[in-house]
């Protein structure tokens, strides 16, 4: 797992403790309401001057605290100078506690000692659910609120208010060592939040990089398409025009060559077309010019214009349209452009004798889909996500004969995702490949909308 710089990733770990320290004054009001309940039970024993003072030093310390509190809210980088301040302010608290303790070795007795082991016990362990999660703090706090509690009470000769020490002490190490455990754990929470918030971070800067890489290289490949249909255009008509003999004969073996020239000239022309639309797809250049679709009459006029080239592989071609079929709101030129490629890829990829049928139709939940279906070579379905992918060719024998780069179905995906469609593929090696457009409902428009909007 990445991790950010020591110093950095240390100063996020401290900020994580102290936005623990600093969550709330509930700890100082706490304490505000113990000491004058303390007071209130020791003033029949302690000098009433004594206590004034005490609690007028536990005011002060308390607004300490608060302003602390305040201005670690108002700035938060200064971590390690709010660190010393908290660690500061707890260790007063305690400082203030273990003064009226150390009391009791002049004005205390067996009900005064046990009362302040009792409230020693309860604020200490109170603290560590807060305090323990920066362990100087919590360690300032106890020490200097039970040690002179601990010191008055194994100093007097009274037996039962010298065990109270000795329980005093075992206390203190005991609830030590649990506020320690207690801070590793909170501390070790903290880091994995700190490192898991620098992973987040690192993902989501390399995602925004790999995508502006991604827009950059189709953003080149849109450029580079853009300069190669010039050239192409002109190779393309001045081989035309040295095929067909305008300005005289040139032999039939240059006439071939010229007819070979125009025909390699149309297949690159071909590509540079498509590399366009798809980087157009993958740079974002895609855009929606919507009218209503007539796809009866879309699929009738696809099967018409691809029929010979069926025809010349030897592939049977036909079609299958639903009744009552609505009508589309779409882009007709990027529907058109789907089915041309999806038509052309099931003839491609058919063996002469086989078959490829077009069918349109719609779900019972008005969703209109568009599917080719073929009886060609298949393929398996590990390699549907490849097939999927912009220049995903298969290497098989079928494939490798056939010309293109492995096109048609990525522009046809990207199209069909700017429609807010679908394109489901499914296919069996050697049993064929049906691939399906289906559109969303809001997509199609019955008779009575499609008039309107007509």
């Amino acid at each position: 797992m990445p991790q950010p710089p020591s110093d950095d990733r240390s100063n996020r770990i401290l900020a994580g403790r102290l936005e623990l320290l600093f969550h709330t004054n509930a700890t100082i009001a706490g304490n505000f309401a113990v000491a004058g309940v303390v007071a209130y039970l020791l003033w029949n024993t302690f000098p009433h001057p004594v206590l004034i003072a005490w609690l007028a030093a536990t005011i002060l310390v308390g607004a300490a605290r608060y302003l602390f509190h305040r201005r670690f809210l108002a700035d938060k980088n200064c971590t390690i100078c709010s660190a010393r301040r908290f660690a500061l302010g707890t260790f007063a608290a305690g400082v203030v506690w273990g003064a009226l303790c150390a009391g009791l070795a002049v004005w205390g007795g067996r009900q005064e000692f046990l009362l302040m082991s009792l409230v020693a016990a309860g604020m200490t362990a109170g603290a560590m659910a807060t305090f323990s999660a920066y362990m100087p703090a919590y360690a300032g706090y106890a020490g200097a609120f039970t040690i002179p509690l601990a010191v008055a009470a194994l100093s007097n000769s009274d037996p039962f208010i010298t065990g109270n020490g000795v329980l005093t002490v075992l206390y203190l190490v005991v609830i030590s060592l649990t506020a320690r455990h207690n801070g590793s754990v909170i501390n070790r929470t903290i880091e994995l939040q700190v490192d898991n918030h620098t992973l987040q971070r690192s993902l989501t800067q390399t995602r925004i990089e790999r995508d502006h890489a991604q827009v950059d290289k189709w953003s080149t490949m849109t450029q580079l398409s853009h300069e190669l249909r010039t050239p192409l255009n002109a190779i393309l008509g001045f081989s035309e025009t040295m095929h067909q003999e305008f300005f005289g004969p040139l032999g039939l073996r240059y006439r071939e060559y010229a007819g070979h020239i125009h025909e390699s000239g149309r297949q690159l022309l071909k590509l540079t077309e498509e590399l366009l639309d798809l980087s157009r797809g993958e740079s974002g250049g895609f855009e929606l010019r919507e009218t209503t679709i007539n796809i009866r009459q879309l699929v009738h006029d696809m099967v018409r214009l691809l029929l010979p080239d069926a025809q010349k592989v030897g592939v049977s071609l036909s079609h299958e349209i639903a009744a009552n079929l609505p009508m589309l709101r779409g882009d007709e030129t990027k529907v058109r452009q789907m089915l041309l490629n999806l038509v052309d890829n099931a003839i491609k990829f058919t063996p002469p004798g086989g078959a490829v049928c077009v069918t349109a139709g719609f779900t019972t939940g008005q969703e209109i889909y568009l599917s080719v279906r073929d009886s060609g070579i298949g393929m398996e379905e590990d390699d549907i996500p490849m097939a999927l992918r912009p220049m995903g060719r298969l290497a098989t024998a079928l494939v490798r004969s056939t010309d293109g780069i492995g096109l048609g179905l990525p522009i046809c995906k990207r199209l069909a995702e700017l429609h807010g469609a679908t394109l489901m593929v499914d296919s069996k090696p050697l049993k064929g490949t049906i691939c399906t457009i289906q559109f969303p409902p809001e997509r199609s428009l019955p008779a009575k909308e499609a008039a309107a909007a007509a």
